[in-house]
Protein backbone atom coordinates (compact mmCIF):
# COMPACT_ATOMS: atom_id res chain seq x y z
CA UNK A 1 0.00 0.00 0.00
CA UNK A 2 0.81 3.69 -0.91
CA UNK A 3 1.41 5.41 2.41
CA UNK A 4 -0.67 7.52 3.66
CA UNK A 5 0.00 11.46 2.89
CA UNK A 6 2.26 10.76 0.58
CA UNK A 7 2.41 13.20 -2.07
CA UNK A 8 5.02 12.34 -3.98
CA UNK A 9 2.87 9.28 -4.97
CA UNK A 10 -0.10 11.08 -6.10
CA UNK A 11 1.34 14.41 -7.70
CA UNK A 12 1.61 12.64 -11.15
CA UNK A 13 -1.80 12.13 -11.36
CA UNK A 14 -3.99 14.07 -9.16
CA UNK A 15 -4.04 18.42 -8.85
CA UNK A 16 -5.72 21.24 -7.96
CA UNK A 17 -7.67 21.65 -11.09
CA UNK A 18 -8.72 17.64 -10.43
CA UNK A 19 -9.77 18.76 -6.96
CA UNK A 20 -11.97 21.97 -8.33
CA UNK A 21 -13.63 19.19 -11.36
CA UNK A 22 -15.48 17.23 -8.75
CA UNK A 23 -16.16 20.50 -6.40
CA UNK A 24 -17.65 21.85 -9.81
CA UNK A 25 -19.03 18.95 -10.49
CA UNK A 26 -20.87 18.48 -7.38
CA UNK A 27 -22.44 21.82 -7.39
CA UNK A 28 -23.69 21.32 -11.44
CA UNK A 29 -24.06 17.55 -11.26
CA UNK A 30 -23.43 17.69 -15.01
CA UNK A 31 -20.32 17.18 -16.60
CA UNK A 32 -20.37 19.29 -19.34
CA UNK A 33 -21.50 22.22 -17.18
CA UNK A 34 -19.01 21.58 -14.64
CA UNK A 35 -16.21 21.56 -17.35
CA UNK A 36 -17.33 24.60 -19.10
CA UNK A 37 -17.26 26.46 -15.73
CA UNK A 38 -13.47 25.38 -15.62
CA UNK A 39 -12.53 26.50 -19.43
CA UNK A 40 -12.00 22.71 -20.22
CA UNK A 41 -13.38 20.48 -22.99
CA UNK A 42 -15.54 17.64 -21.66
CA UNK A 43 -13.11 15.25 -23.14
CA UNK A 44 -10.43 16.66 -20.72
CA UNK A 45 -13.07 16.63 -18.04
CA UNK A 46 -13.53 12.74 -18.63
CA UNK A 47 -9.94 12.11 -19.01
CA UNK A 48 -9.15 13.90 -15.79
CA UNK A 49 -11.73 11.67 -14.10
CA UNK A 50 -10.35 8.62 -15.18
CA UNK A 51 -6.65 9.55 -13.67
CA UNK A 52 -8.66 10.07 -10.35
CA UNK A 53 -10.44 6.85 -10.33
CA UNK A 54 -6.92 4.94 -11.22
CA UNK A 55 -5.18 7.27 -8.34
CA UNK A 56 -7.38 6.38 -6.23
CA UNK A 57 -8.71 2.84 -6.87
CA UNK A 58 -11.94 3.31 -7.28
CA UNK A 59 -14.96 5.52 -9.18
CA UNK A 60 -15.05 9.10 -8.35
CA UNK A 61 -18.05 9.36 -9.88
CA UNK A 62 -21.25 7.71 -11.44
CA UNK A 63 -23.72 8.41 -13.67
CA UNK A 64 -27.72 8.72 -13.32
CA UNK A 65 -30.05 7.93 -16.04
CA UNK A 66 -33.36 9.71 -16.19
CA UNK A 67 -35.71 9.58 -12.68
CA UNK A 68 -37.14 12.73 -11.06
CA UNK A 69 -33.50 14.08 -11.34
CA UNK A 70 -33.70 13.68 -15.36
CA UNK A 71 -30.01 11.90 -15.51
CA UNK A 72 -26.73 13.58 -14.82
CA UNK A 73 -23.44 12.59 -13.06
CA UNK A 74 -22.51 12.27 -9.05
CA UNK A 75 -20.08 12.24 -7.12
CA UNK A 76 -19.19 8.82 -5.09
CA UNK A 77 -18.73 8.67 -1.35
CA UNK A 78 -15.34 8.51 -2.86
CA UNK A 79 -15.32 11.65 -5.09
CA UNK A 80 -17.22 13.96 -2.25
CA UNK A 81 -14.59 12.88 0.45
CA UNK A 82 -12.00 14.17 -2.01
CA UNK A 83 -14.26 17.24 -3.22
CA UNK A 84 -14.52 18.55 0.35
CA UNK A 85 -11.34 17.56 1.76
CA UNK A 86 -8.93 17.61 -1.09
CA UNK A 87 -6.76 14.57 -2.11
CA UNK A 88 -4.28 14.88 0.47
CA UNK A 89 -7.11 13.86 3.08
CA UNK A 90 -7.45 10.23 1.22
CA UNK A 91 -5.40 7.28 1.28
CA UNK A 92 -4.08 6.06 -2.25
CA UNK A 93 -5.99 2.96 -2.38
CA UNK A 94 -4.23 1.45 -5.68
CA UNK A 95 -0.55 0.64 -4.86
CA UNK A 96 0.45 0.81 -8.49
CA UNK A 97 2.72 3.12 -9.48
CA UNK A 98 1.43 5.99 -11.46
CA UNK A 99 2.77 7.41 -14.47
CA UNK A 100 5.30 9.82 -14.40
CA UNK A 101 4.11 13.68 -15.64
CA UNK A 102 5.14 14.71 -18.28
CA UNK A 103 7.65 17.35 -18.70
CA UNK A 104 6.95 20.70 -18.83
CA UNK A 105 6.52 23.58 -21.67
CA UNK A 106 9.18 25.89 -20.44
CA UNK A 107 8.92 29.42 -21.40
CA UNK A 108 11.00 32.86 -20.80
CA UNK A 109 10.71 36.12 -21.41
CA UNK A 110 10.08 39.87 -19.90
CA UNK A 111 7.33 40.50 -17.81
CA UNK A 112 5.35 43.87 -18.06
CA UNK A 113 2.53 45.06 -15.68
CA UNK A 114 0.55 47.38 -18.11
CA UNK A 115 -2.19 47.17 -19.49
CA UNK A 116 -2.59 44.22 -17.89
CA UNK A 117 -0.04 41.06 -15.94
CA UNK A 118 1.97 39.59 -19.07
CA UNK A 119 5.17 38.05 -20.26
CA UNK A 120 5.95 38.40 -23.83
CA UNK A 121 7.57 35.49 -24.94
CA UNK A 122 10.35 36.40 -27.67
CA UNK A 123 8.20 38.94 -30.33
CA UNK A 124 5.33 37.83 -31.03
CA UNK A 125 3.88 35.87 -28.30
CA UNK A 126 2.39 37.95 -25.32
CA UNK A 127 0.62 35.48 -22.43
CA UNK A 128 -1.31 37.10 -19.32
CA UNK A 129 0.06 35.95 -16.02
CA UNK A 130 -1.45 35.80 -12.25
CA UNK A 131 2.01 36.68 -11.02
CA UNK A 132 3.67 39.67 -10.19
CA UNK A 133 7.59 40.70 -11.42
CA UNK A 134 9.36 44.10 -11.97
CA UNK A 135 8.82 45.78 -14.71
CA UNK A 136 10.94 44.52 -17.37
CA UNK A 137 12.33 41.63 -15.62
CA UNK A 138 13.51 38.58 -17.52
CA UNK A 139 10.56 35.35 -15.63
CA UNK A 140 10.98 31.70 -16.40
CA UNK A 141 7.51 29.82 -16.54
CA UNK A 142 6.18 26.43 -16.48
CA UNK A 143 2.94 25.67 -18.14
CA UNK A 144 1.77 21.66 -17.85
CA UNK A 145 0.97 20.37 -21.11
CA UNK A 146 -2.31 19.11 -19.43
CA UNK A 147 -3.18 22.80 -18.42
CA UNK A 148 -3.55 23.28 -22.08
CA UNK A 149 -7.13 23.19 -23.90
CA UNK A 150 -7.12 22.14 -27.52
CA UNK A 151 -10.19 23.66 -29.80
CA UNK A 152 -10.93 24.33 -33.88
CA UNK A 153 -12.50 27.57 -32.87
CA UNK A 154 -13.73 29.72 -30.10
CA UNK A 155 -15.61 28.87 -27.20
CA UNK A 156 -17.10 30.59 -23.93
CA UNK A 157 -14.02 30.44 -21.36
CA UNK A 158 -12.45 31.93 -18.87
CA UNK A 159 -9.15 31.73 -20.05
CA UNK A 160 -7.18 34.98 -20.49
CA UNK A 161 -4.94 33.17 -23.23
CA UNK A 162 -6.90 31.87 -26.30
CA UNK A 163 -3.49 31.54 -28.71
CA UNK A 164 -3.65 30.88 -32.39
CA UNK A 165 -1.60 28.01 -33.14
CA UNK A 166 -0.84 25.10 -35.65
CA UNK A 167 -0.08 21.71 -34.98
CA UNK A 168 2.98 20.31 -35.52
CA UNK A 169 3.24 16.57 -34.81
CA UNK A 170 1.16 14.43 -32.81
CA UNK A 171 3.38 11.94 -30.71
CA UNK A 172 2.77 8.98 -28.66
CA UNK A 173 5.30 8.20 -26.54
CA UNK A 174 6.07 4.53 -25.24
CA UNK A 175 4.30 3.89 -21.45
CA UNK A 176 2.78 6.62 -21.23
CA UNK A 177 -1.30 7.08 -21.91
CA UNK A 178 -2.46 9.35 -24.29
CA UNK A 179 -1.27 11.54 -27.01
CA UNK A 180 1.13 14.47 -26.79
CA UNK A 181 0.32 16.90 -29.98
CA UNK A 182 3.20 19.62 -30.70
CA UNK A 183 1.57 22.81 -31.73
CA UNK A 184 3.38 25.75 -33.13
CA UNK A 185 2.38 29.43 -31.38
CA UNK A 186 4.09 32.72 -32.14
CA UNK A 187 7.29 30.71 -33.08
CA UNK A 188 6.98 28.68 -29.81
CA UNK A 189 7.08 25.36 -29.35
CA UNK A 190 4.14 24.07 -27.00
CA UNK A 191 3.17 20.42 -25.91
CA UNK A 192 -0.41 19.57 -25.08
CA UNK A 193 -1.39 16.51 -23.67
CA UNK A 194 -4.44 15.23 -25.29
CA UNK A 195 -6.24 11.61 -25.51
CA UNK A 196 -7.08 9.64 -29.19
CA UNK A 197 -10.57 10.78 -28.96
CA UNK A 198 -10.70 14.81 -29.77
CA UNK A 199 -7.48 14.06 -32.02
CA UNK A 200 -10.54 12.21 -34.17
CA UNK A 201 -13.54 14.45 -33.18
CA UNK A 202 -11.67 17.53 -33.99
CA UNK A 203 -9.63 16.30 -37.04
CA UNK A 204 -6.29 16.87 -35.44
CA UNK A 205 -3.68 16.24 -38.21
CA UNK A 206 0.14 18.26 -38.93
CA UNK A 207 -0.90 21.83 -40.05
CA UNK A 208 -4.06 21.96 -38.50
CA UNK A 209 -5.03 25.29 -37.25
CA UNK A 210 -5.73 25.79 -33.46
CA UNK A 211 -6.72 27.55 -30.36
CA UNK A 212 -5.03 26.79 -26.98
CA UNK A 213 -7.03 28.00 -24.32
CA UNK A 214 -4.28 28.74 -21.18
CA UNK A 215 -5.55 30.01 -17.97
CA UNK A 216 -3.53 32.72 -16.47
CA UNK A 217 -2.91 30.90 -13.14
CA UNK A 218 -1.62 27.99 -15.03
CA UNK A 219 1.68 29.78 -16.27
CA UNK A 220 3.94 29.18 -12.94
CA UNK A 221 6.14 31.22 -12.45
CA UNK A 222 9.73 29.38 -11.73
CA UNK A 223 13.06 30.73 -9.48
CA UNK A 224 13.38 33.36 -7.02
CA UNK A 225 12.01 36.88 -8.01
CA UNK A 226 15.08 39.14 -8.66
CA UNK A 227 17.44 36.70 -9.87
CA UNK A 228 16.67 37.25 -13.65
CA UNK A 229 16.35 40.72 -13.76
CA UNK A 230 16.64 42.99 -16.74
CA UNK A 231 15.77 46.52 -16.71
CA UNK A 232 14.63 48.45 -19.71
CA UNK A 233 14.04 45.41 -21.87
CA UNK A 234 11.77 46.13 -24.67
Amino acid sequence: MAPRGNPSLRAPTVTAVDVALLRSLAEARSLVAASRRLGMSRDRAVYRIARLARAFGGPVVRARRGGVGHGGTLLTPLGDRIARGGFDSIELLDARPLVAPAPPNVLRGVFHRTPAPEVRVGRALGLRVAFAAEEGESVTMLLDPEAIVVARRRFPSSARNVLPATVDAIERSPGRPGLTLVARCAGAALRVAITDEPVRQLRLRPGAPVLLYVKATALRRVGPPGTERRRGAA
